[in-house]
């Protein structure tokens, strides 16, 4: 059979057909047509395909379903190929169909296009996919059956899609496999629709192409199958999980992070278009050439990262550095950053990508504020993802709110399945994109805007929830988590702006109903006490930026001060503890209890007095110490600060403690008594120096003894008397053995030891005459004073004269006076 336009010649009969004036069958078909649509239009000059030896498996897999030798028995009749945006589904999609056109298989092929007007809709679809089908059987039934429905509904085009695909593809194919079987390898016709996505006038038209195609196979058997290429969108994902399609459908997922070989294929993709770019820069380039290691392994393995599998990132980057108007190797410093673009943005592409798909998001607000989330790790553990259980919980969205949220988003972030649903986002570039303001415009997550106080406020809803699982011990916990971030960022928020719910959060916090099961226990959990300086501190930052809030600082340390009591309890009750208290208290502010390091004032003493009070002055580890409200971290400086400097946080922290502590008259005499038992106990066991300072020594007056290390500066904390100490004590060993190079060394240690010995000499007793004329009445300092009486006869040459004669006077005022 012949087949004409006006003509049918079928055997050896010739048939004349004249429509006066109407046009024929044929023409309508062609009429009804989208050409820009097919796999080889002229409109998709070279449309995307996968790179070679790139996607081997997928497409190993899909051509396993066309030719019925996949796992599927009998072979289901859908496959559905998903992906998130930029994830090379239209490349696997265009691929697959070159794969089976060289292998003589029939298909047909409609590639939406949501820019392109003539396809970007259901209108054309089904006409096209008759007019392939039309030319991939020549003279045979399919086209006579073709033609004559065209013949007897002229109007078929304007029908349901279920009635045309019926009429047009499934009844002349049933009608040609009547008579005739598809040559092997093929058992099936194939059409494959790619972008279904993207057919978007209207969107509800995605639902009714599947849900008419799978109503007009169900009932029959045409040996049709249909390869859908589509991001996971809400309505597609549902028409999947429909009646019709359920269970008659093989599903591949572009997930691709969790596919190793897409990161191998991906960097296969860069390595291969690199050097493709490297050999044709050095061959056409008079200047200097590429080096054969550009670029690095390390670049390399950067961009991978950045791709998180999808070809999309890796392919916007190949084109912006091998264009032929500039050095590649500075285009990719212009990606990675290492230099300034002059306004051609290297990402363009990838951002216009990444807005129309946020654009099309019923809530955007929510959903930048779910992302910000991540962009912050405020409920991450180490690198796990948090539950969309826990998000909603947090941000107190309803149950199923965030997957409702970003149902319209399948293109930038995936689900994974019950019971512990995760949100994943499957473009680590996405991230990059939403910091950039320049980049994302008005979907920039601005880190010093609202998010960090708005998540503050949702974290501090929380844990004051009944709903709240905040366990100190258990990191795991989703409350310890989201503690966590308000510790981490309390302050950050100096520079952030303060959003309307953080003072209303803060204000509302029930903190002396939280504080009080574990500040009433006999001791308080590290993490409780680092929770306490945080939300003090964020306090202390909203009175600061707005002095109306000053009232909710009040206010909470009101709350505090009801509890903060207790655990202050064992500060008064034991010695080791009374002496951290008065040295806390009084720190800086006098000469003779002057701001030191006291692990390098007291070095020697670290392990030779374990058994003593004093001992509690040395800790460096505040875990599992008596000091359950840190307040030995007053003395204890970091890598970068001296003593006396301490972060904003802290602080703020000790500010309040000291208002506290004033507030109830605190230290009182017993509590001076008992730091001065604990200083008496420990000066008998020092050395007595066998020398002092110089007399024309900094601070050299009639008032004390001469020390080189006692200085006055009022730019510390709190007070402005500090002694300082060389922290080099041990002197380097030389690189050679020479024999007065080490003698060199032995003698500088021996000075450095002499120095401690005075150091810690000089300081005890400064301690000692502060506390005395403050203490009240104890047996055991009595004890202790008259125990002291007796050596001062004993040691009437003491190298700190002026110290000794007023230490003993305030012994003799001491004892007379209780």
């Amino acid at each position: 059979m012949i087949s004409l336009h006006h003509s049918l010649i079928t055997g050896g009969q010739f048939t004349q057909n004249n429509y006066h004036g109407q046009k024929a069958p044929f023409d309508k078909l062609t009429d009804a047509i989208a050409p820009n649509a097919f796999h080889d239009s002229a409109a998709r000059f070279d449309p995307p395909k996968c790179h070679p030896r790139t996607r081997v498996k997928i497409l190993d897999h899909i051509m396993d379903w066309i030719l019925g030798q996949g796992q599927d028995t009998p072979v289901k009749p859908f496959l559905w190929l998903n992906g998130g945006a930029g994830a090379g589904k239209s490349a696997i999609a265009q691929s697959a169909v070159e794969r089976c056109k060289e292998q003589g298989l029939h298909l047909a092929s409609f590639f939406f296009n949501k820019s392109d007007p003539t396809r970007n809709h259901a209108g054309l679809l089904v006409a096209t996919l008759a007019y392939q089908l039309f030319q991939a059987f020549p003279g045979t039934e399919v086209q006579t059956q073709i033609l004559s429905a065209i013949t007897e509904e002229p109007l078929i085009f304007t029908k349901r899609l279920q009635q045309q695909f019926t009429a047009l593809v499934v009844q002349p194919l049933k009608a040609y496999l009547s008579t005739h079987k598809f040559p092997k390898p093929q058992t099936s016709f194939l059409i494959v629709i790619d972008g279904l996505d993207e057919c978007i006038a209207p969107t509800s038209s995605q639902k009714t192409i599947l849900s008419d195609l799978s109503k007009s196979l169900y009932s029959s058997n045409p040996c049709i199958q249909i390869f859908v290429a589509s991001r996971p969108e809400h309505d597609i994902a549902l028409s999947f999980s429909s009646e019709y399609l359920c269970d008659n459908h093989t599903f591949i997922s572009l997930d691709l992070d969790a596919q190793p070989e897409a990161k191998a294929d991906v960097r296969l993709y860069l390595v291969d278009r690199f050097a493709r770019i490297k050999d044709g820069f050095n061959k056409r380039t008079k200047g200097p050439k590429l080096d054969e290691s550009w670029p690095a392994e390390t670049v390399i393995e950067k961009l991978v990262k950045k791709s998180s599998g999808q070809f999309i990132y890796a392919a916007t980057v190949i084109r912006y550095v091998e264009s032929t108007r500039h050095r590649p190797d500075r285009r990719l410093d212009m990606v990675l950053e290492l230099r300034p673009h002059d306004g051609d943005s290297p990402f363009a592409e990838l951002d216009a990508l990444y807005a129309n798909i946020l654009k099309s998001s019923s809530n955007v607000e929510k959903v930048l504020e779910v992302l910000s989330l991540g962009v912050l790790r405020v409920l991450t553990i180490k690198e796990e993802t948090s539950s969309v259980d826990e998000i909603e919980k947090v941000l107190a969205y309803d149950e199923g709110e965030v997957e409702m949220l970003f149902c319209d988003l399948g293109a930038l972030v995936t689900f994974s399945q019950p019971p512990r649903s995760t949100l994943k986002i499957l473009h680590a570039s996405l991230y990059d994109y939403l910091l950039d303001e320049a980049r994302s415009k008005q979907f920039h997550i601005d880190l010093s805007g609202r998010y960090i106080g708005r998540h503050m406020a949702c974290v501090l809803n929380y844990i004051a929830s009944s709903d709240s699982d905040y366990d100190p011990d258990y990191f795991s916990s989703l409350g310890r988590r989201t503690a966590s971030f308000l510790v981490r960022n309390s302050y950050e928020l100096r520079w952030c702006t303060i959003p309307p719910e953080l003072p209303r959060a803060a204000f509302s916090f029930p903190l002396e109903r939280f504080l009080a099961p574990h500040f009433l226990s006999t001791g308080v959990p590290y993490r409780v006490l680092e929770l306490v300086i945080a939300f003090l501190h964020v306090l202390r930052t909203m009175a600061l930026k707005d002095l109306t809030w000053s009232y909710i600082e009040d206010h909470q340390h009101r709350n505090l001060d009801t509890v903060i009591i207790h655990p202050l309890q064992r500060y008064f009750n034991e010695e080791a503890m009374a002496l951290v208290l008065a040295l806390f208290c009084h720190l800086g502010s006098h000469r003779f209890i002057p701001w030191c390091n006291m692990h390098l004032t007291f070095a020697a003493l670290r392990y030779k007095l374990p058994d003593l009070a004093f001992n509690i002055l040395l800790t460096d580890n505040i875990f599992g110490t008596s000091d359950i409200l840190n307040l030995t971290y007053i003395w204890i400086p970091d890598d970068k600060r001296q003593p006396g400097f301490h972060d904003a946080p802290q602080s703020t922290y000790f500010d309040y403690m000291r208002r506290f502590l004033r507030s109830i008259s605190a230290p009182g005499p017993t509590v001076y008594a008992k730091a001065a038992k604990a200083c008496f106990d420990v000066l008998p066991r020092l050395l007595v120096p066998s020398s002092s300072w110089e007399r024309n020594a900094i601070a050299d007056n009639t008032e004390d003894d001469p020390c080189p290390h006692l200085i006055f500066d009022d730019t510390y904390f709190g007070g402005p008397w500090m002694f300082t100490l060389d922290s080099c004590y041990d002197a380097k060993r030389p690189d050679s053995d020479d024999d007065e190079q080490l003698v060199g060394v032995d003698d500088e240690r021996q000075q450095h030891e002499h120095e401690r010995t005075k150091a810690m000499y000089f300081t005890v007793v400064g301690y000692l005459i502060f506390f005395l004329s403050r203490s009240g009445r104890s047996d055991d300092l009595m004890a202790a004073c008259n125990k002291q009486q007796a050596s001062f006869m004993e040691q009437s040459n003491n190298p700190f004269p002026i110290r000794w004669r007023r230490l003993h006077l305030e012994i003799d005022s001491y004892l007379a006076r209780v």
